[in-house]
């Protein structure tokens, strides 16, 4: 949107880059500063003549990148911390390169990673990207890097207009920030990877902008609901407060819609399929420390969308604070499928279930919007597609494309970012809370009673110390001193960005109050609707589905005096705690119930002056990061681990909704966000982070580059070592072989099924293909690394499967191939290479077992087990096997790490056949019949030197498994 940055703040500057502050290079900054903003900030998009152009003047393209890492990274917060450093110098495993340093290295890849972008062009030739990651969290120092790689290029996309979500996968590595604090989480900077992950982003902006096409865009919302039954729950939790009033959410309670955003080309005469973009909070949190590069039920999700619909799928998060699980307790949910309702550390295989069901949510909407029959959802599917449903935003043609960034200072009563934040009146009963000790919990410890006089003497004497207090979150848990908030419009549509982990009450409240209807604004959730839903107050919350589990209220209502309370503090309107006046007593809790303020701001976009939005987003992990924002009830109710990351104090969901409403108000045609007061803290923090990025920026290229020119040649050629075997289903196909070194070479695998005389794609990196490396032994390893001497051995693993459920498909008896892409360094140069296996076979699974044939007085019967597939299977993964649970085919445990891919347990016998065998060698079939758990033939009785015999597949369950063994029996 042009004139959107003002140059009296820095708010509203583009900012050039990061690094740490030192004193020269932040008045070199501020004089850059200075120079941008006496010269203006106007910025011309690549303007195209539009008079060819069909009906529609907007524009767009969609760009993937593959963002892999490279193997010996951590695999994310799950990893162990490498205790095995110490031992590998003597005789084991090492990474040469150290791409891993707390914690430790991957060995593996299950599913690649990606960076997907969709760019948008308006009209006045703006131009803005919707830029997706399987970061752990979306933190700006990064981004500002990929700004200066695209301003180096023709994309027309700046730092600014970028809308940059952060998966928030805890499955892949993120070493790409210098706070410190996050490094316990997953692991120390490297600015080699820093950079790798900045030109994959900015690649994928790249592509998306060479290919704008004439577009349109439709959106709506499926509710992500079935049979009744809401596919995530809540992880914040429930409890009684002091008073004995309820707290938390219950389990089923979240932002239960999934926006799905459709982008047709109209290139061609017909409109065409491009993308579709979606956003939906839920933790990708499915996996335990596998040592695995993961990309969680992301992996499955995108692979079902795109081979569904035939185009990328770009993701961003939601209310993905308060969104994760459920967990596999005794208590969760089975559908009517089978499938059980657990996502939360329940391993690959129950992920790509998981994956399966979001899809199906991501193909209603997309038919929806374009009013077409459903016809892409399996009629297995739990989820029941409305075609003819209203949508939100149908197609539009030609819709303003703008976007509003803006770094705003914290509130003057929380000028910076807390961490650790401990409830004072706990500290002051003698149970001290330090922070930081815990991080990023509020460490508690109890006082000895000596002590405890000088600690309750701040209550004696009344002092007025703050309801809560933490330690400095920057550069603990955040890069900056300040919140970078966004606003993002596409016509009728707003997205709004707190950049923070946000809560499924800070989403619904921004999307009530920046919405075209005026008065459904949602304050947070109120236990008191559960009993009296009459009240008005429960008008909007009622509207919500989120499925008709029963609830049970924890703690007590019956407290008149504390329920007024409870309720006062989700309820009362919060306008006014944020001016200067009220700088001391936002942070202690009136008295009065009537007089504190509340969860929210009522301020509405149409208090504004705005008409609102058809559709209003709300992001989660989006642009930078700012910890959890719990409501002001959330935070004041208890100490609990997301309101000790809730940076800026017990109002941050507020302050932050409020001015994001501002902002798509301001979309609208509104005033621009005013200065506040703490605005000195902006103006110094851009100094900084500026000076920060141009030093960063200026060396990742330089190190990155440097780091694999010197690396040594590999030894020896790229070359299979070991082909893989025939196998059955229910095991899975290997191959071995000599590929590049792990800082040059990340192999994508794919396997290919022989149809005809033709090889055809049939599986990949998505979760279906996975590779292994082996590291070199001991110090004498690494130097013949480092020397070129070590030759780096990779693996690829291939499952073949029937699934459970059925509709997640079968590895088809045939004829099979891998096909290798890698690289390799030799002469001093990086060179890509092609491998392509031997075939090898896939066949049914032959484990049926038959036993005890009989004679009958009018033919013969015979026993079949009950079929029972093999749980897992020995893998040249280390993490791969049964985790020896008990359990039963009637009520199966979910093993998490059995197999990758969704292996069914059991199955129902569908045919079986005898042979009666003469003694010249001919035979006769003879169907057999299921009569009280026997299996009988009718047929003639057996003269001297015949018999019966059931041989290999002569069984068959319903899924085409059959028997492996020849069963025999001749006359009397």
């Amino acid at each position: 949107m042009k004139n959107l940055q003002n140059c009296s703040s820095p708010r509203h500057v583009l900012s050039m880059g990061q690094s740490r502050l030192w004193m020269g290079c932040m008045l070199a900054a501020l004089a850059l500063c200075i120079s941008a903003c006496q010269g203006g900030r106007e910025f011309s998009t690549n303007a195209l003549a539009r008079a060819d152009l069909p009906e529609s003047t907007m524009r767009a393209g969609v760009g993937v990148a593959d963002a892999t890492w490279n193997v010996g990274v951590s695999a994310g917060q799950y990893s162990e911390y490498n205790a095995g450093l110490a031992t590998g110098l003597f005789n084991g495993p090492l990474d040469p390169n150290l791409y891993s340093t707390t914690k430790s290295p991957s060995n593996g890849v299950q599913s690649r990673l990606s960076a997907r972008a969709l760019v948008i062009e308006g009209g006045d030739g703006t131009r803005v990207a919707l830029l997706k990651s399987d970061n752990y969290l979306a933190q700006d120092l990064l981004l500002r890097r990929v700004g200066q790689i695209l301003d180096e290029g023709s994309s027309g996309v700046r730092y600014d207009n970028i809308m940059y979500s952060a998966s928030h996968n805890h499955s892949s590595p993120y070493n790409s920030t210098l706070a410190v604090g996050v490094w316990l989480f997953q692991d120390a900077f490297d600015q080699r990877k820093f950079e790798f992950q900045a030109r994959a982003f900015a690649s994928a902006i790249e592509q998306a902008a060479a290919n704008l096409q004439p577009a349109r865009i439709g959106a709506t919302t499926v509710p992500v609901i079935f049979e009744g039954v809401p596919f995530k729950g809540n992880i914040a939790g429930r409890g009684a407060s002091e008073d004995g009033t309820p707290y938390g959410y219950p389990q089923d309670f979240g932002d239960h819609g999934m926006v799905v955003m459709r982008v047709d080309s109209l290139k061609d005469d017909e409109p065409s399929p491009m993308a579709v973009w979606i956003n939906y909070g839920q933790h990708p949190e499915s996996l335990d420390g596998y040592n695995l590069i993961s990309e969680d039920y992301l992996a499955p999700l995108e692979r079902f969308v795109e081979r569904d619909l035939g185009i990328p799928l770009v993701f961003s998060q939601g209310d993905v604070g308060s969104a994760e699980g459920p967990y596999d307790r005794d208590d969760a949910h089975v559908w009517s499928n089978g499938v059980k309702r657990a996502w939360g550390h329940v391993g690959w295989a129950q992920a790509e279930r998981g994956g399966r069901l979001l899809a199906d949510a991501v193909i209603c909407g997309w038919e929806q919007i374009g009013a077409e029959p459903v016809s892409k959802i399996d009629p297995r599917s739990l989820l029941r597609c409305d075609s003819a449903a209203p949508v939100q935003v149908p197609f539009q043609y030609d819709a303003p494309v703008s976007v509003y960034s803006a770094w705003v200072p914290g509130p003057i009563s929380h000028p910076v970012p807390t961490v650790s934040n401990c409830n004072t009146a706990t500290t002051t009963s003698g149970n001290i809370g330090i922070p930081v000790a815990g991080l990023p919990d509020c460490e508690r410890q109890q006082l000895p009673e000596f002590i405890d006089p000088v600690v309750n003497n701040f209550a004696v004497h009344a002092l007025p110390l703050p309801d809560h207090y933490g330690a400095p979150g920057a550069p603990l848990v955040e890069e900056n001193l300040r919140l970078r908030l966004q606003a993002l419009r596409l016509g009728e549509i707003v997205f709004g960005s707190c950049s923070c982990e946000a809560q499924v009450d800070l989403i619904l409240n921004f999307e009530s109050r920046a919405d075209a209807v005026s008065g459904n604004r949602f304050d947070g959730f109120d236990w008191s609707c559960l009993v009296q839903p009459e009240d008005p107050m429960c008008r909007v919350q009622n509207t919500i589905a989120w499925g008709n589990q029963p609830q049970e209220i924890p703690g007590s209502l019956e407290d008149e005096s504390a329920t007024q309370h409870m309720r006062a503090q989700v309820h009362n309107d919060a306008a006014g705690w944020d001016t200067p006046a009220n700088a001391l007593a936002a942070n202690r809790e009136n008295a009065d119930s009537s007089q504190l303020w509340g969860n929210f701001t009522h301020q509405e976009i149409q208090d504004l002056g705005g008409a609102g939005y058809k559709l209003a987003v709300g992001m989660g992990h989006t642009g930078d990061y700012n910890g959890y924002t719990v409501s002001y009830r959330e935070y004041m109710a208890r100490d609990h681990y997301r309101k000790a990351l809730t940076a800026y104090g017990a109002h941050t969901a507020d302050y932050m909704v409020t001015r994001m409403v501002r902002m798509a108000n301001h979309l609208q045609g509104g005033p621009l966000l005013e200065n506040e007061p703490t605005e000195f803290v902006n103006v110094i923090d851009e100094v900084r982070q500026s000076a920060e990025a141009a030093i960063i920026g200026l060396q990742s290229a330089l190190i990155y580059d440097s780091y694999l020119s010197l690396l040594p040649n590999d030894a020896g050629s790229p070359e299979i070592i070991a082909e893989p075997e025939a196998i059955q289903r229910f095991n899975a196909a290997t191959l071995s072989w000599r590929g590049g070194n792990n800082a040059i070479d990340n192999p994508n695998v794919i396997v290919e099924k022989r149809e005809g005389d033709e090889w055809q794609r049939y599986a990949d990196m998505t979760g279906e293909v996975q590779t292994k490396l082996d590291f070199p032994e001991g110090v004498t390893g690494v130097i013949q690394a480092d020397t070129g001497m070590h030759e780096w051995i990779w693996h690829a693993n291939f499952e073949a499967f029937t699934a459970f459920p059925r509709r997640l498909g079968q590895t088809a008896a045939g004829q099979y191939r891998f096909r290798i892409n890698g690289k390799h360094k030799s002469d001093g140069s990086i060179e890509p290479y092609e491998l392509v296996s031997e075939a090898f076979d896939i066949t049914p699974w032959q484990g049926i077992q038959v036993s005890d044939l009989r004679l009958e007085s009018d033919g013969a019967s015979f026993l079949i087990a009950p079929v029972e597939y093999p749980r897992s299977y020995d893998s040249i993964f280390a993490v791969v096997g049964d985790d020896g649970l008990e359990d039963a085919l009637d009520d199966p445990k979910l093993c998490k790490a059995c197999s990758f891919r969704p292996w069914a347990r059991s199955a129902e016998l569908a045919s079986a056949k005898l042979w009666r065998v003469s003694s010249d060698g001919s035979a006769q079939a003879y169907e057999a019949e299921l009569i009280g758990g026997r299996w009988y033939v009718v047929a003639p009785a057996l003269a001297a030197e015949e018999h019966y015999e059931i041989r290999p597949g002569d069984v068959r369950d319903e899924f085409g498994e059959i028997n492996g063994e020849l069963v025999a029996l001749g006359s009397n």
